[in-house]
């Protein structure tokens, strides 16, 4: 899920924002957006329902350390794209 998360996503909303036609700065804002990694409000939700709350912490350090070899990559493709 971490790696859909942070390749897909940002796969998916370059070529929505290249076929909305959007600026090149808009569609690079959008790619980066979508390239970040999942925020704390799953650890939140998980916490306050008492559901998974192991697994989502896991899931949320695991994207936060993936995002630092990720974003990088991804501002570079989009930078040469653009």
């Amino acid at each position: 899920m971490c790696a859909l998360k942070l390749l897909a996503m940002p796969a998916a909303a370059f070529v929505l924002a290249k076929l909305l036609g959007l600026p090149p700065i808009a569609a690079g804002v959008i790619v980066l957006f979508a390239a970040m990694p999942t925020g704390a409000n799953a650890y939140i939700f998980a916490v306050q329902y008492k559901r998974l709350v192991n697994p989502v912490s896991g899931a949320v350090a695991l994207g936060t350390l993936l995002a630092a070899v990720t974003l990088p990559v991804v501002v570079m493709v989009v930078a040469r794209l653009n």
